[in-house]
C-alpha cells in the first residue's frame, strides 16, 4: 500500500488506514521510541506513549504536505516529539529530577523549542534523495548505529557513511542557496 493510500484512508477515517500505517511505519515507531524512552523507569510508558503517537497521527494525518516532507519523515517527527513530550513529563513528575538531566535534555533537543527550524530541517532532508533522507534519519534523528542502518538498507557500512558524507555537502549547498 502506498504513503497516498495510507493518508486517503487515514483522512477519510478509514481504520484500515491506520491498520496499515503501522503496518509499515510500525517498528519505526516503537524503535523510535524506546529510543528516547531508554531509562529502565521511563519502560512503563512505552505503551502509553505509543497509542498517544498512534492517536496522534490520526488527527494530525489530514495536515500532512507531501510537498514538505515524506510520510516517514512526518510520522518519524511527530513519535519523537511525543517520545520527548513523555520523557519530560515523566521528568517533572520525578522527585530524583537534578539540574544537570534537564540541562542535558535541554542540549538535546533544542531544534524542538523552534518549530521553523523543524521545518526547515524538512525542508531541507527534502533535497535528498529517499534513501539519503533514510539513512539522515536514522543516523541523526534515531542515533541509529551505521551498521544497524547498513542491515536495515541492505547496503555496506562504507556506503552508509559514503551517503552521510555527501548528503552534509547537498545540504550545506541547499543550506547556502537558501540563505543567498
Amino acid at each position: 500500500m502506498t504513503d497516498e493510500e495510507i493518508v486517503r484512508l487515514i483522512t477519510a477515517q478509514d481504520f484500515v488506514g491506520l491498520e496499515k500505517m503501522i503496518a509499515v511505519y510500525g517498528q519505526t515507531i516503537i524503535k523510535t521510541i524506546r529510543g528516547v524512552l531508554s531509562k529502565s523507569d521511563e519502560r512503563t510508558s512505552w505503551g502509553d506513549c505509543e497509542n498517544e503517537v498512534f492517536y496522534t497521527l490520526w488527527q494530525k494525518i489530514p495536515t500532512y504536505d507531501k510537498q514538505k516532507s515524506s510520510l516517514a519523515t512526518f510520522i518519524m517527527v511527530i513519535t519523537r516529539n511525543k517520545a520527548i513530550d513523555f520523557k519530560r513529563k515523566q521528568q517533572k513528575q520525578s522527585s530524583r529530577q537534578t539540574e544537570f538531566q534537564e540541562e542535558r535534555i535541554d542540549q538535546n533537543y533544542r531544534q524542538e523549542e523552534n518549530p521553523l527550524a523543524k521545518e526547515k530541517f524538512l525542508e531541507l532532508l527534502d533535497t535528498l534523495s529517499k534513501q539519503d533522507q533514510l539513512i539522515f534519519l536514522h543516523y541523526y534523528f534515531y542515533q541509529t548505529p551505521p551498521h544497524e542502518i547498513a542491515q536495515l538498507l541492505a547496503i555496506n557500512v562504507s556506503a552508509v557513511y559514503n551517503h552521510l558524507s555527501r548528503g552534509k555537502v547537498r545540504l550545506q549547498s541547499a543550506l547556502k542557496e537558501e540563505l543567498s
